[in-house]
């Protein structure tokens, strides 16, 4: 048995899951109350509520949106359910957050902007929302150790999988693009792009739950299949490109573990890969973009970027509040100058560091780039540890996609809670694989 199947059996269930155990021994509540969360926050269920849509870009907010009052009711019981656990460790709790200093910097930038916001009202709520989010991550960090963490995880993104098959299969006119990109999948969520990046997380995911998991080895890998499988019918070119480079890392680990002088070779020709890649994207453009199949506008984000821009240029220091800019419905804030230079209405800046810099002003980007900066760079001096299979895809997949995607601090969303796990679990101090952790863990 390997160190970190070792480590499995001492912090994850028996095969016989606690809650389907016949009675013999008692229901997890922590494991099973984090599942409920991820859940919660994946949003599988909303197209079921709100109706299939038409596939495009949509307010979140309830003013231009009235359903999404209704189902913000759905989080506070998720709020409770995680201030409830929290509340059975609360001084382990605090000082895992502790350490976890740059994501509280992150979310302090954020508490602090409702001084300046265009929408207080909307931005204290939102705040509401963004610190139980990230507070669930934390949680999970907190909570479990490394292979638990991921079957909370592969959990809920196997609810997610066996929907979208059923919406697909069962129910084409929710799981399938009828109007733009005709034929394309979107399973439960409103659009396929947004199921193309899901599932470039649930892979990884899912093949590193299968490593950490040899009890339930082949059902995680099963589900791994049927995560790429959905990708491929997403037909997102973005989330496909940037799944395959977060797989890049699992035979660059594997080697590291295997042999480190091996391992070092492979980094070095993977820095050296990803730096010739980068220089032919400076020098011909037009070539890389015709390999991927895009225009040089990127699907018209750079055009948006410009103009989110010309409008951060403004207020370049302190934003504009957060989350008070996509849905002011004043027709005076940054959002009417933007949609009215690309004559439609836009919901997102399209970039992670424009979509903060509008929100939150230089201090939201240098705590922003200072967490995943320091998040990679702790990540990369443990690229032999087991753990690595999963948190080096999964931040390949994640900064990748948050360059075309508003991916920091969203409220109520799974992506930014496993981040936000990921980040915390990253700034604790490492244990060595070969010692037991707490049963309890």
């Amino acid at each position: 048995m390997s160190a970190y199947d070792s480590l499995y059996a001492a912090t994850a269930p028996r095969a016989s899951t606690p809650a389907f155990d016949g009675g013999r021994r008692p229901i997890d509540i922590p494991f099973w109350a984090c599942v409920f969360a991820t859940l919660a926050f994946s949003q599988f269920y909303v197209m079921l509520v709100m109706g299939p849509g038409n596939g495009g870009a949509e307010p979140s907010s309830s003013a231009a949106n009235p359903m999404s009052a209704a189902l913000r009711l759905v989080f506070f019981p998720v709020y409770l359910a995680v201030f409830a656990v929290i509340c059975m460790r609360p001084w382990r709790f605090a000082k895992t957050l502790a350490r976890s200093w740059l994501l509280v910097a992150l979310l302090t930038v954020a508490v602090c902007s409702i001084v300046w916001s265009l929408q207080p009202g909307v931005t204290q709520r939102r705040l509401v929302a963004i610190i139980f989010t990230t507070l669930a991550g934390v949680l999970l960090a907190e909570r479990f150790e490394w292979p638990k963490t991921l079957e909370v995880v592969a959990t809920c993104y196997a609810v997610v999988v066996a929907m979208s098959f059923i919406f697909g299969v069962l129910m084409p006119s929710y799981g399938v693009m009828s109007q733009d990109f005709v034929g394309a999948w979107r399973g439960v969520y409103g659009q396929k792009n947004q199921l193309g990046a899901a599932m470039s997380l649930a892979t990884p995911t899912f093949l590193a739950c299968a490593l950490a998991n040899p009890v339930r080895r082949k059902l995680w890998l099963g589900f791994a299949a049927a995560a790429f499988a959905l990708l491929l019918l997403s037909t997102s070119k973005t989330a496909l490109l940037s799944c395959m480079a977060g797989l890049c890392f699992v035979p660059i680990i594997a080697l590291c573990r295997h042999n480190a002088a091996l391992g070092t070779l492979a980094v070095f020709a993977a820095v050296s890969f990803v730096t010739l890649l980068g220089a032919v994207l400076v020098l011909a453009p037009e070539l890389v973009f015709k390999l991927i199949g895009r225009d040089a506008t990127l699907t018209g984000r750079t055009v948006i970027w410009e103009a989110v821009q010309r409008q951060i240029d403004l207020k370049p220091w302190t934003g504009y509040g957060y989350g008070a800019v996509w849905d002011d419905q004043s027709g005076r804030g940054p959002v009417a100058w933007i949609s009215k230079e690309q004559g439609f209405t836009i919901f997102s800046a399209h970039n992670t560091v424009l979509g903060l810099w509008i929100e939150l002003g230089y201090f939201g980007v240098a705590a922003w780039l200072a967490l995943l900066g320091g998040s990679w760079l702790k990540g990369l001096i443990r690229l032999s540890t087991a753990p690595a299979f999963f948190f080096m895809p999964f931040l390949t997949v994640f900064t990748l996609h948050s360059l075309s995607e508003a991916d920091a601090l969203l409220q109520n969303d799974l992506g930014w809670v496993i981040f936000s796990m990921t980040a915390t679990k990253l700034a604790m101090p490492w244990r060595p694989e070969r010692q037991a952790s707490d049963p309890q863990a």
